[in-house]
């Protein structure tokens, strides 16, 4: 698995401070998934690029299991001419049900119901090759589970309050003093 997230303090020479993810931890930590953690990527990475290649996710899997996709609130249809920018907004999820999952799936019958809301592939993309961005992914039903762990590895950053809220104890073992904190969890 890729891992530009140790990157991230590569100015320093200091690795992320990686904490463990207790048994049943990835549950406390569902709404942060929801809400969306900040992690790097490469300028101008293709979505499919960020997923296969920096994460490590099998194809297969974002072929067929990450069925409705948005970028910056806009449906994705292609995840190789979708290209992520720095502050852009991930959004993840298996199928949902019914009229709504159908029409937002990825490619489906119904995508062109929702031709207004679908992203326009030159919509905001950073030029390939620059300095890493900054993106906030979340994931949605299946894929927390599924997901939450590859993405938790990668590094995120977390505010102080974030912190607090989610990680309790193990909080206090990250620097102190820093606006956001980067790091990386990994299961037991």
């Amino acid at each position: 698995m890729a891992t530009s997230g140790q990157d991230v303090l590569a100015a320093t020479g200091q690795p992320l401070p990686t904490l463990e993810l207790p048994a049943g931890g990835l549950g406390r930590l569902a709404p942060l998934l929801q809400d969306g953690i900040r992690v790097r990527a490469a300028a101008g990475a293709t979505v499919r690029s960020f997923l296969v290649e920096e994460l490590g996710i099998d194809p297969e899997y974002v072929r067929s299991r990450i069925t409705t996709v948005f970028l910056d609130g806009s449906v994705v249809d292609d995840l190789e001419t979708a290209r992520l920018h720095d502050g852009a907004t991930l959004a993840l999820s298996a199928a949902m049900p019914g009229l709504v999952g159908a029409t937002l799936r990825k490619g489906g019958y119904y995508a062109a119901m929702r031709a207004a809301i679908t992203l326009d592939v030159d919509q905001g993309a950073a030029a390939p090759g620059g300095p890493a961005v900054e993106v906030r992914v979340k994931l949605f039903n299946l894929l927390i589970e599924e997901l939450g762990p590859v993405l938790l590895a990668h590094g995120f950053a977390l505010t102080e309050a974030e912190r607090q809220a989610y990680l309790g104890e193990q909080a206090g073992r990250l620097p102190p003093g820093a606006a956001d904190a980067w790091l990386r969890l990994v299961a037991r």
